[in-house]
């Protein structure tokens, strides 16, 4: 089971296939690909992240690349 990578006091769970579903005080609810979910490495989220999760129904990888290029 996979959290919110920015806050420990988050939860998720996993869904079908590569998706894991992220329940975070902080950062709201939102649905994210394990694949995406590796490659962040910052400790806070980056420019960008609330707008992303909010516009999409399940973050990619596509996505975090772009979000973090």
């Amino acid at each position: 089971m996979s959290k919110c990578p920015f806050h420990a006091n988050s939860a998720g769970k996993s869904l079908r296939g590569e998706i894991e579903s992220i329940q975070c005080p902080d950062c709201g609810n939102y649905r994210i690909s394990k694949t995406a979910l590796e490659l962040i490495k910052e400790a806070t989220a980056p420019a960008g992240w609330k707008q992303m999760i909010t516009r999409r129904s399940v973050v990619s990888t596509r996505d975090m690349r772009a979000l973090t290029a």
